[in-house]
């Protein structure tokens, strides 16, 4: 039985799986595990001989790629197709000044999200060269069958209903939102927040992300006796806050999806938290959340808890990749650029086939009487230049046909652009018209104030004299109160705001939750409200959380 070996690598973290595919499509994990590592090469050499695997296809990950949408005229041909969707990259690319030479590309064609039943969607996916190139060398002996973004091969691990419209949201280091609308890909998220920050924030006080990875994984999010509130953790103020951030995030991308969502997935490296769907549930009351379970994890050989290797399903996802299983149009691996597999038929009402024959009647000879038929049993001459013809004439108008649509498509694309040019000019143009005019009055009655400006420096020296005695500016605590009136958290309240001494503020508050209060200190220093923030642990009465933050102006 063919198996492969999927490593997933994200920041100062690997995760593998060695998978094993069975009759009829079945799958066991073999062996899994997760390691930090300092040196990857080294940590991707030791991987591969404990496993045994510089003779297995191996699955990866690429990274830090890029997403783009197009939409595509669903009768062009696939050649058509591809030199259309490199338009529209070539333009973005030099929009957004991207070296496009630097860049590989793949794309998938699907109908999700479509507006118009001629047209078709690709999502259209882009990695740096030098990074894809850079990663598979570390992996020099071993044979890497494939390289795929982990947004599109977490969804090897559901079986997914054509008519089912779920969203699995993947917290690794990055958090990435994969929505699946009527069975296909619809759109891909990526949020800043993730697991990298939590691990970053605790290994400053653990002095090792493996030791904060652990801590993590003795973290509760949910205490079942306790009416569902979490304990309290020295290190809630670090955890609490991003994953808040994440939920809420995720709650108004689910929101906004372009159909109703039946189903949300939790995976990645945030499930080792416990109750993390719970968690999630509570911020999207309206939609099912629960961990991401591979659908063969029953069958598998491991005697462990299936919870045990969920946590590394990216790397499992991307060893059914090497197995010749996922999307393989996306694979970065190989020297493909896309395809149309995944195109579906939405003019299925137009029967081609009566098409043709109609265009055929055009050309076809009219019937010769019986008495002058020629050679008779046999193709007369007059016959085999009547087919010639037709197959011509054919072949002519489906070519004619063809160039029209695509040139009309290519036209239209370059009138748009054209006219975003034109506009542009236009624009720049007025402006440099307006920017002469305004020096030109500016020059004319510089003079006459020339003197007023004289005077207006002397006034306020003795203002800047006093300005420069002061140890706080005088606008500097109403722009403070101003910022955390639109920070605070909804069910926070201050209680106390004291300016102690020079520039040193002192912030009683209490909220219900102890997260909220988390994240309104984090916001308090991410935002530059305050510097130096510091905190107390909290105090909890009456149902009620009470913190006093510290910090100081950074004026």
């Amino acid at each position: 039985m063919p198996s492969s070996l999927g490593v997933y690598i994200d920041n100062n973290v690997i995760k593998y799986a060695k998978v094993t595919k069975g009759a009829k499509g079945s799958y066991k994990v073999d062996s899994f595990n997760v390691e930090f590592y300092d040196d990857l090469g080294e940590t991707i050499s030791k991987i591969l001989q404990d496993t045994n695997s510089y003779k297995t296809p191996i699955g990866i990950n690429i990274s830090d790629e890029l997403y783009n949408y197009y939409q595509v005229f669903a009768m062009l041909s696939k050649k058509d197709m591809k030199d259309s969707i490199e338009i529209d990259f070539e333009s973005d690319c030099m929009e957004k000044n991207y070296n496009i030479s630097s860049l590989e590309s793949r794309y998938i064609l699907t109908g999700a999200n479509v507006v118009g039943a001629e047209q078709l969607r690709a999502l259209h996916i882009s990695a740096r060269k030098g990074d894809l190139g850079a990663r598979m060398d570390k992996f020099a002996g071993a044979r890497v069958a494939s390289a795929t973004p982990i947004t599109t091969s977490i969804t090897n691990l559901l079986e997914i209903n054509p008519k089912e419209n779920v969203a699995i949201i993947n917290i690794e280091n990055e958090t990435k939102i994969t929505t699946i609308i009527d069975g296909e890909i619809s759109e891909i998220t990526i949020l800043e927040d993730g697991m990298g920050k939590i691990l970053e924030q605790i290994a400053q006080t653990e002095n090792s992300v493996k030791k904060a990875y652990e801590v993590c994984k003795n973290i509760p999010l949910y205490n079942q006796q306790e009416g569902g509130e979490a304990p309290e953790s020295e290190h809630a103020q670090e955890i609490m806050p991003i994953l808040y951030k994440i939920a809420t995030e995720s709650k108004k991308i689910i929101d906004e999806a372009k159909q109703t969502i039946d189903k949300v997935y939790i995976t990645g490296s945030g499930t080792i938290f416990n109750g993390i769907d719970l968690y999630f549930g509570d911020y999207m009351v309206n939609v099912k959340c629960e961990l991401l379970k591979p659908y063969f994890a029953e069958s598998t050989s491991i005697k462990v808890p299936i919870k045990e290797y969920m946590e590394v399903n990216s790397a499992i996802a991307l060893a059914m990749d090497a197995l010749g299983d996922g999307i393989k149009e996306l694979n970065f691996a190989t020297g493909g650029k896309g395809s149309d597999k995944k195109k579906i038929d939405l003019n299925a009402d137009v029967d081609m086939n009566q098409v043709l024959d109609k265009i055929k009647g055009l050309f076809k000879p009219k019937p010769k009487p019986e008495n002058h038929a020629a050679n008779a049993g046999g193709i007369g001459e007059n016959d085999l230049i009547d087919n010639v013809i037709i197959r011509l004439g054919v072949a002519v108008i489906i070519a004619i046909m063809a160039f029209s649509v695509y040139s009309g498509t290519i036209e239209r694309k370059i009138a748009q652009k054209a006219e975003e040019v034109s506009a542009i000019q236009s624009k720049n143009s007025a402006e440099l018209t307006k920017m002469d005019e305004d020096i030109n009055e500016i020059k004319g009655g510089y003079k006459p104030y020339a003197d007023s400006i004289n005077e207006y420096k002397r006034l306020i020296e003795s203002q800047e004299t006093v300005d420069e005695q002061r140890v706080i500016a005088k606008d500097a605590i109403p722009n403070m109160l101003n910022r955390i009136m639109f920070l605070i958290p909804e069910k926070s309240r201050l209680t106390k705001i004291e300016n102690t001494q020079d520039t040193h503020i002192v912030i009683e508050a209490e909220s219900l939750k102890y997260e909220q209060l988390g994240y309104f200190t984090s916001v308090l220093k991410t935002e530059g409200v305050l510097v130096n923030v510091k905190s107390t642990s909290g105090s909890k009465k009456d149902g009620v959380v009470s913190v006093t933050i510290e910090g100081d102006l950074p004026w």
